[in-house]
């Protein structure tokens, strides 16, 4: 499988016509590990009460507990974390409305003209290369690295290979992709005991999706996230050894693109959203509340003040922070911020916006000082929240002045590419991932 997409990846970029012209003055290799569906709130450092991620917890980084993810999904998500712009921006979307990527609905790749870090790296001499468990990271921007690994294995073996493509190599950027916590599930049976998991039919897929009415529920979902759990501590495990070898002088960063839903919010969604499958409040990639929207984010670079962190931050702010910290030039247009030590420790006040969803109608959200908005452009629904907790409780009863605002400043967007062609074998792994049926 592995053969086969690097063989299509050469033919994609021998077709690629844009160039693009970096520099760097200061130049570091630089590692971006991506945990697929990773939340901020089962991160054993960040409070929760199991020890999901011994290895993260102790790693010599700024740790953001509460950074946001441009879309809740991956297609649109990674494209943002690796080029600092919003999926209106780069493109990476669908253009209609209402959206069904089950029916094989699929969205436009981002622009070709949109620079991203191993566009940018790449012309600056680096080696670039991704490794990734998940087919959307390299159908959103695989061309866009010169070396493609995709294999549909767990994080034990696609830490390995990353390895491998590092090892000998004098000046490299590493995309590590990572999907143990998506379904269907790897976990390692070490870690079954660890978070007393028991055997239960379809554990690694869903059950309960459409009505959490019927027999066993309450067990089935203490069961499924015990799973997830299990499956988070197998990548902390896989990635312990990675970051302890990576020199100090290693840009690193690891984060989650989207998060997970486990029915948190079953009515809420059915209020802001038609899902053409019926699913509500499990999964990803069809609404934009915090349990999807919230992810964690570990910085390890020059000038990144390496403590615990709470305030909003986002992943466009990843692209930005990896070029200033490397003495190059962050491209005109970018929506993210550096978090080096010129960021403002007070940034309460910034907007950040989460968009482009896989199924049912668009939604959009926005943040700003400490209240969330969620429209619906489609339905003109509109709901606003004041976030004292994790996760959204009852909408208030009027929109502030304030989101209204920040929801008005972000505009429809840009056209993308082309549309995102997938073969029969990558059709396969996706129904095996839940995105098709």
């Amino acid at each position: 499988m592995d053969l086969k997409h690097r063989t299509r990846h050469q033919l994609r970029r021998r077709d690629r016509k844009v160039a693009f012209e970096a520099t760097v003055e200061e130049p570091r290799n630089v590692l971006v590990v991506v945990v697929d569906c990773l939340r901020a709130d089962h991160v054993s450092g960040f409070g929760y009460d199991r020890e999901t991620t011994p290895a993260l917890d102790a790693f010599d980084a700024a740790a953001f507990s509460n950074a946001k993810a441009p879309s809740t999904w991956t297609f649109p998500s990674v494209p943002s974390l690796l080029s600092g712009r919003y999926p209106h921006e780069h493109g990476g979307r669908f253009e209609t409305d209402p959206r069904n990527l089950s029916a094989e609905q699929f969205p436009r790749r981002p622009r070709a003209d949109i620079a991203t870090l191993p566009d940018l790296l790449g012309t600056a001499g680096y080696d670039t290369g991704m490794v990734t468990a998940i087919p959307m990271a390299e159908k959103a921007v695989g061309d866009r690295f010169q070396s493609v690994s995709v294999r549909y294995t767990a994080a034990e073996e696609r830490v390995a290979a990353a390895r491998d493509w590092m090892a000998d190599r004098d000046r490299w950027f590493c995309y590590l992709h990572l999907g143990d916590p998506h379904v269907p599930m790897n976990v390692p049976d070490a870690h079954r005991e660890t978070f007393d998991v028991p055997s239960m039919a379809e554990l690694n897929d869903w059950r309960f999706r459409e009505t959490t009415d019927g027999e066993r529920f309450e067990e089935y979902r203490d069961a499924r996230i015990r799973a997830y759990d299990a499956a988070i501590r197998g990548v902390d495990d896989a990635l312990e050894t990675l970051l302890a070898d990576v020199d100090d002088e290693t840009v690193v960063v690891v984060c989650g693109d989207h998060g997970e839903a486990f029915w948190e919010h079953p009515d809420l969604e059915r209020r802001l959203n038609d899902d053409p499958r019926g699913y509500y409040a499990t999964d990803h990639g069809h609404s934009v509340l915090e349990e999807v929207a919230r992810v964690p984010l570990w910085v390890h670079a020059p000038g990144v003040d390496r403590t615990a962190l709470d305030r909003p931050v986002s992943l466009v702010d990843i692209a930005p922070t990896i070029l200033s910290a490397l003495g190059g030039t962050v491209p005109d247009g970018v929506a993210g911020r550096s978090l080096d030590e010129t960021a403002d420790a007070d940034a309460d006040d910034r907007t950040l916006l989460c968009e482009e969803t896989a199924y049912g109608y668009n939604q959009r959200a926005v943040w700003h000082e400490g209240r969330k908005a969620i429209i619906v452009p489609e339905t003109e629904t509109t709901l606003a929240f004041a976030l004292e907790d994790y996760l959204e409780g009852e909408p208030l009863e009027t929109i502030p002045d304030a989101l209204e605002k920040a929801l008005e400043s972000f505009d429809g967007g840009v056209e993308g590419a082309d549309r995102m062609a997938v073969d029969d074998d990558t059709r396969d792994r996706l129904e095996e991932l839940g995105y098709l049926e």
